[in-house]
């Protein structure tokens, strides 16, 4: 064992007895502080790190709550930033990817609800009910 990993776990042992004796409190405050020392990059790979580790419906539900907690400007603006970064036409080159390994039934299934809409607009025009 290396002389920085005999530290790291030395460190990583004082912080886990440390933890053990604290409240919730306490540690929530020793986790700020922590991530407060860090670097954004250790600071996303320890996020990434913690939802390798979620089960996927935890993951879904911390999703919405963040897009419930984000106001619309932000929201359009987050959007407009991507939309900004994007090269067009690798865009267009991604979409044509994702069309191209669609399988035969899914191909069918997208053509049979554009036919379903047009139907539904045709009839909407007229002023028919739907049915």
């Amino acid at each position: 064992m290396t002389d920085t990993d005999e530290t790291k776990r030395k460190r990583s042992d004082a912080a886990r007895k440390g933890a053990a004796t604290k409240g919730p409190e306490g540690r929530r405050a020793a986790s700020l502080k922590a991530a407060a020392t860090k670097g954004p990059e250790v600071v996303r790979q320890a996020a990434r790190k913690a939802a390798a580790s979620r089960d996927p419906e935890a993951h879904r539900e911390a999703i919405r709550k963040a897009a419930a907690a984000r106001s619309p400007e932000r929201r359009r603006e987050v959007a407009l930033k991507a939309l900004a970064n994007r090269d067009p036409e690798a865009h267009r080159e991604a979409i044509r990817k994702a069309l191209a390994a669609r399988s035969p039934e899914a191909r069918q299934a997208t053509i049979r609800k554009r036919a379903e809409t047009r139907r539904r607009n045709r009839e909407a025009a007229k002023g028919e009910a739907p049915g």
